[in-house]
């Protein structure tokens, strides 16, 4: 763990009742294609593909369709979007949503970096292969750095949205 980061806070691996070692495996559809395909769908999240469905469901965009879809600003999604995670219980959102915590967990915690985040994925029993370990890195990352959360690393770039999200 960083001396800097454990200054900030303490990330538990219990987010809020919510345990980060279970129902994190998520079908690899990262949250900016399918808002796009959100958009090109005029909202009719019928027309997705199953792993787009996925990753809709991971997030509860039904509650926030509207918002995004009334905005020009695909920029302003990301606040419309970091600001619904932080009102949900994170036992109510699904793999997808998670992921970006549990990067930002093996980061803080054990270090940064895809190889440091596969070793502790393989330890902690989540799964034993790499493309499963590979998938949650995708997408948790990737998602994590479309909402300016996470650096490229995996490290957290916000500290004060995860001081939101764990308090």
């Amino acid at each position: 763990m960083r001396p800097e980061a454990h200054n900030k806070i303490h990330l538990p691996d219990n987010l809020r009742g919510r345990s980060i070692f279970e129902k994190v495996i998520p079908m690899v559809c990262n949250l900016k294609n399918m808002l796009d395909k959100l958009v090109i769908c005029e909202g009719d999240h019928s027309k997705f593909k199953q792993w787009e469905k996925r990753s809709y469901q991971a997030y509860l965009i039904d509650e926030i369709k509207t918002q995004i879809l009334g905005t020009t600003n695909k920029d302003r999604w990301k606040e419309i979007i970091r600001n619904h995670i932080l009102s949900k219980e994170p036992s109510s959102l699904g793999a997808s949503c998670i992921d970006m915590y549990l990067v930002a967990y093996v980061s803080e915690n054990y270090g940064s970096g895809k190889e440091k985040f596969f070793q502790f994925i393989e330890k902690k029993g989540i799964s034993k292969k790499r493309n499963v370990a590979q998938a949650i890195w995708q997408v948790g990352k990737g998602d994590g750095v479309f909402l300016d959360i996470l650096n490229k690393d995996g490290t957290i770039k916000d500290w004060e949205f995860f001081n939101k999200w764990v308090a």
